[in-house]
């Protein structure tokens, strides 16, 4: 999938009112290339000073999670900071998008040919005349120690990309000192397959992965029930569980209990303390836990040394008030944020103070904001009552008095970058009367007098839960109260903790929803739309459902030319926008601060933008 780069960068024009900051006027530059917003440095003429070790880096973050077992926790900020305690088989570079090994130290995909009695071959399938050559790739192979040929007639059908061969890398130990192991991989996903298991938001990712398998003490295998476009991506959501830890039924658990059912290793996995006091196995190992704030130091376990950071400390640490997080980078006590105020990100480099110490810079991930709407709730069931909704939001405005212009409309939440991306789908405009229209049509409009459309003697009062604190949805939803009632409904404001936020949602007690969505840039819809993943505690927060939307997902899954998949989600994309089950709001930029100590400071496209530990410090 092609990139683009460039919509990544900073505005080239003369800095107006509405318009970033200047900085070093790198605008023309890749936009990876490191430092590019230091006004004091030029990666076309400059060379990065020396990296060396040591040092403790302080990251705001604007919440915390619960806990750190990604399993349960799919939250953004777990993602951050799971990044540098812990790893998968493959990751997605942030800054090209290409998949290399992490755990893994390689890794081969092979095909499936299924003949007409349904016994299965795996390897290469090559094309030959009215024969298929099947070619074993990976070692030990399956059944085949050679090539065969395969008469076409004797052939049910071919899936492409449908087993995945992984060697681990040698050496590497979970921060308490056991070695890693297949089996932690393994694990996880057949925990993912037991329903008591609190994965709901996860559970999806792996379950066309029907067997999975060791081959020896480095190597395991992974086959899939079908061809699947994301397959590659399920194995960086693959995180593994130490097995000695989680696993009661292992013999080399301490307290082993093989009899254990999947109810009792269930309720085990949820509770289990090590998901707050995480065992990982990455280049950091978390150290202190607290309601302020995680810290994680370097540690040698057999990670790479060329990808094993920097620092000899990294603290999240936890600042609600994202103006206070602006003070904090002045004074030097954080050193990065992705969450400055658009009146600080504007002024900030004509603040000595700011300038004293810290820069900025904005880029983009796929995140946007929006309401998710509950359909369970009787008054917002029906499509015009949503669309109605939509138009009464003034998402333009938003942008340009909150944004400043930096943020930017989008119409569904997956990549805007990629075929995928319906960019020809224009966004709803703010009409109030149209709005007011179409609630009239669904049976909704003033009777009694009182400015408020009613039906069935109750008026149109929605709740809409955001986290308290955050500037963003206080600004938006307060305006949002205002334009509502233009259009005669009325709206109640629910600023809560994110944790009350995150299990209401969960519960599915709410009317709406204001949050910001990140999103990988290859998505799969099913996770959000197919009629499978109605219910508490899944990714459809809107219990949505419709068997036509279904079968466009299901078709769409298993299409692996990047053009015609790419078509089927347009389609879908045009589908769902008509349904209005989420209120899209707009492309969120991320606009940081950076100590100026810090150095070679890269951001991407690839959430969340950035690797802490590619950075370091100069004095």
């Amino acid at each position: 999938m092609a990139l683009p780069w460039a919509s990544s960068c900073s505005p080239s024009e003369p800095a107006t009112e509405s318009s970033p900051p200047r900085t070093s006027g790198n605008a023309a530059l890749d936009a990876t290339a490191p430092d590019r917003f230091r006004p004091d440095f030029d990666p076309r003429r400059d060379a990065l000073p020396a990296p060396r070790r040591g040092g403790k880096v302080v990251i705001h973050v604007e919440t915390l999670p619960r806990q750190l077992n990604y399993l349960l926790d799919n939250s953004g900020v777990t993602r951050r900071i799971l990044q540098e305690l812990h790893g998968t088989l493959l990751e997605r570079d942030l800054f090209t998008g290409v998949h290399r090994p992490l755990l893994a130290d390689s890794w081969v995909v092979e095909d499936t040919l299924v003949l007409r009695d349904e016994r299965r071959l795996y390897g290469e399938l090559v094309e030959q005349g009215e024969r298929w050559l099947v070619v074993p790739r990976s070692t030990p192979s399956h059944e085949l120690s050679a090539a065969v040929e395969v008469p076409k007639a004797d052939v049910a059908r071919i899936e492409r990309g449908t087993v995945y061969t992984f060697r681990l890398r040698s050496g590497i130990h979970w921060h308490d000192g056991a070695p890693l192991r297949p089996e932690d991989f393994l694990l996880t996903w057949r925990l993912a397959r037991i329903p008591q298991v609190r994965c709901d938001e996860k559970r999806f990712e792996f379950e066309h992965i029907v067997h999975a398998e060791k081959l020896d003490e480095r190597s395991l295998r992974f086959f899939y029930d079908r061809q699947y476009f994301g397959a590659a991506a399920v194995f960086g959501a693959l995180t593994p569980l130490p097995t000695h830890i989680y696993d009661l039924r292992a013999p080399q658990h301490p307290n082993a209990r093989p009899e254990a059912t999947d109810e009792e290793l269930a309720r085990y996995v949820n509770e289990h303390p090590a998901n707050r006091n995480w065992i990982g196995v990455g280049p950091y190992r978390l150290v202190e836990f607290s309601d302020e704030y995680v810290e994680a130091e370097r540690v040698d376990m057999g990670w790479p040394s060329q990808d094993a950071g920097w620092f000899d400390s990294i603290r999240w640490r936890l600042i609600t008030d994202d103006a206070l997080a602006y003070r904090a980078l002045c004074a030097g006590e954080i050193d990065f944020t992705t969450r400055l105020l658009s009146d600080d990100f504007f002024r900030a480099s004509s603040d000595p103070e700011f300038t004293s110490r810290a820069y900025v810079g904005h880029f983009y991930t796929p995140r946007a904001s929006y309401i998710g709407w509950n359909l369970r709730r009787a008054q917002l069931a029906d499509a015009r009552v949503r669309t109605a909704l939509a138009l009464a939001t003034d998402w333009d405005g938003l942008v340009q008095s909150f944004y400043r212009g930096l943020a930017q409309r989008v119409t569904a939440e997956w990549f805007d970058g990629g075929l995928d991306y319906d960019r020809e789908l224009e966004p709803l405009p703010f009409d109030v009367q149209r709005a007011r229209a179409l609630l009239a049509e669904a049976g909704w409009y003033d009777r009694d007098g009182d400015g408020f459309v009613d039906r069935d003697g109750k008026p149109l009062s929605i709740e809409i839960l955001t986290q308290a604190g955050s500037r963003a949805g206080e600004v938006f939803l307060q305006r949002y109260q205002e334009t509502l009632a233009q259009a005669g409904v009325r709206l109640d404001i629910g600023a809560v903790a994110w944790p009350v936020l995150i299990e209401r949602v969960r519960e599915r007690e709410f009317d709406g929803v204001y949050k910001v969505w990140v999103v990988p840039i290859q998505s799969d819809p099913a996770q959000r739309w197919h009629s499978r993943e109605v219910g508490t505690g899944s990714a459809n927060e809107t219990s949505f459902s419709a068997p036509d939307v279904d079968r466009l997902i299901e078709v769409s899954a298993s299409e692996l030319d990047d053009a015609r998949r790419g078509a089927m989600c347009r389609e879908l994309q045009r589908r769902l926008y008509a349904e209005q089950a989420y209120n899209y709001g707009v492309k969120v930029p991320h606009r940081f601060g950076a100590s100026l100590r810090l150095r070679n400071v890269r951001v991407g496209p690839v959430d969340p933008g950035f690797r802490v530990r590619e950075w370091y410090f100069v004095d």
